[in-house]
This record gives structure tokens, sequence and C-alpha cells, in this order.
């Protein structure tokens, strides 16, 4: 995921990735025992968030992404009506893989980082 989008991972610590890993399904997929692309979804009874979706640079275009959004999407479907992911407008690639699976834009929002500064 760091070198997926290394501006949003580069600071997450890998002990914090595992305890967010116990309260969600995560789907991977491995070539020749290297995971190359993952994706997670929270399961609840009112609808479920896909969240992390990446893929290795070096692996993209071959379809793994959208597999892994399709069977997400197949697991929250059992449990709830509603599946939901949010994309950056701009992540043209990411936006076609979901579109693929059936997603549709619904809502636009505005997205805002903010940085803790160390004083």
């Amino acid at each position: 995921m760091r070198q997926t989008d290394p501006e949003w991972w580069g600071e997450t610590a890998a002990q914090r990735l595992v305890e967010g890993m116990k309260d969600r399904i995560w789907l991977g997929i491995k070539i020749n025992g290297k995971l190359v692309s993952i994706g997670n979804t929270r399961l609840t009874d009112w609808g479920s968030n896909i969240g992390v979706i990446a893929t290795h640079e070096a692996y993209r275009n071959r379809g793994y992404a959208t597999s892994i959004v399709s069977a997400l999407v197949k697991e929250i479907l059992q449990k709830s009506n509603l599946a939901l992911i949010h994309v950056l407008s701009n992540n043209l690639p990411a936006i076609r893989a979901y579109e693929k699976v059936g997603f549709k834009p619904y809502r636009s929002y505005f997205f805002a980082q903010a940085t803790r500064r160390h004083l």
C-alpha cells in the first residue's frame, strides 16, 4: 500500500495496519508468492464501505483490483443491501475498475487532509 500511495500510507506503521485487520475482511492476490493486489471491507448490517484497494504498479491493468472489488461486493451483499466505495475524482483507473463492477457516482464531497505539527 505504501508503494501504491506513499503520500497517504507513508507514515502508517505496520502495527496500526495489523490492528485494523481484526474487524475487516481482507482479500488479496498473490503472484509467485508476492502480494500484488489487496482490498478490504468492514461488514455491517446496514451497509458496508470498501476501504483499501491497492495494486502494485507493475501488476496494474490486469483486472486484479476489479476482481477484488467484485469479491468484496459479493461478501457485502450477503450481509446487507448496500455496498459503498469512496474514490477521489481524479483517480480514473480506480473509477474504471469500480464502474466495471457496477458502481455509479452518487455524490461528490470536498476532501481535505490535515497533518499534525510537532511543536
